[in-house]
């Protein structure tokens, strides 16, 4: 005799179990909310319109390459939307006078200074149970010193530490993530690799765990200096390279530029956009819009920006679509 499969066989409710139909309002991408990266070209490249909430991001690159600075925007940004922002900064370096010329407020700034790796990674976790914090900043990798460390003598070895602290630190961050707001930016260093003397080769500090558990990892790379007129440096050309993407397109560059006087600068971004675009049209050292002379020498442009928002918004719609 054959069996059949029996109809009255009843089924646990699958919404309690937490598995839902697959569809396009769980597609990924879809309806993804963001915290701006305070960056219009950045947040252009990584698709989606800033950094994902509730995920693991990744900023790394060289030493004074504007990574500590672009995660000060990003609080910026933050705080501008109301959001709470809890700075780890277990380098003992940021700057509030710095953050305070950012724009940030610092006074609205949690801060805190862990004294090892272990109870950096158990401050994050409280900190995302509390389900009160719109963003964490970690500053840095490199600077989550497992308590072993500081517990055994200079000689002994203690390689392998700090690879382990960050693999069951990001694996139980990962779990605690799941339906939370939070989003948390690691902020890393760049280490040449040992071991390779014919093809000099490059990777990032606490070993291969955060490659993988990043959603989104941008490297920071410094470009030429920016002079004024007096042939004074006063900032530099960085390059934003999107070299993760679950949210889009990998591989997006977002060419940048940070000032001395006030961190990575919109309005140089918008007048790169222009330019490129023939929005605005440079002549020798005039620039000209619609026809019509309207500044001389880039530095007078970008300070025409800045004072009329109205032509500041008409140009940037036309060529960033914001």
């Amino acid at each position: 005799m054959s069996k059949t499969l029996n109809s009255k066989i009843s089924f646990p409710n699958l919404d309690e179990l937490g598995v839902q139909v697959w569809n396009k309002n769980f597609a990924k991408g879809a309806n993804i909310e963001v915290i701006s990266t305070g960056s219009y070209v950045l947040n252009r490249a990584l698709g989606a319109g800033g950094w994902p909430k509730g995920k693991i991001i990744e900023i790394f690159g060289t030493d004074s390459s504007g990574k500590s600075t672009l995660a000060l925007h990003s609080v910026l940004e933050a705080q501008k939307a109301g959001q709470r922002v809890v700075y780890i900064d277990l380098e003992n370096t940021l700057n509030p006078e710095w953050a305070k010329k950012i724009g940030v407020d610092a006074s609205k700034l949690l801060v805190a200074y862990p004294n090892s790796g272990e109870e950096a990674m158990e401050l994050i976790f409280k900190l995302i149970e509390t389900k009160n914090v719109d963003l964490i900043i970690v500053d840095s990798v490199a600077a989550l010193v497992p308590s072993a460390e500081f517990e055994s003598n200079f000689q002994d070895q203690t390689m392998g530490l700090h690879a382990r602290l960050m693999s069951k630190g990001l694996r139980i961050i990962q779990s605690k993530l799941i339906g939370s707001h939070t989003t948390i930016i690691f902020i890393n260093q760049i280490r040449e690799k040992i071991g390779n003397s014919y093809i000099p080769s490059i990777t990032t500090t606490g070993g291969r765990a955060l490659k993988y558990a990043a959603s989104v990892r941008v490297e920071i790379k410094r470009c030429e200096a920016i002079k004024d007129s007096s042939n004074t440096t006063i900032g530099f050309a960085t390059k934003g390279i999107v070299v993760k993407n679950k949210y889009g397109a990998p591989m997006a560059v977002a060419n940048m530029a940070l000032y001395f006087d006030s961190g990575f600068d919109v309005y140089h971004e918008v007048i790169q956009e222009c330019l490129s675009k023939q929005v605005i049209v440079r002549k020798g050292s005039w620039f000209e819009y619609e026809g019509k002379n309207i500044s001389q020498g880039l530095p007078h442009l970008r300070k025409l920006m800045r004072e009329n928002k109205e032509l500041f918004e008409g140009v940037k719609k036309k060529v960033l679509f914001i």
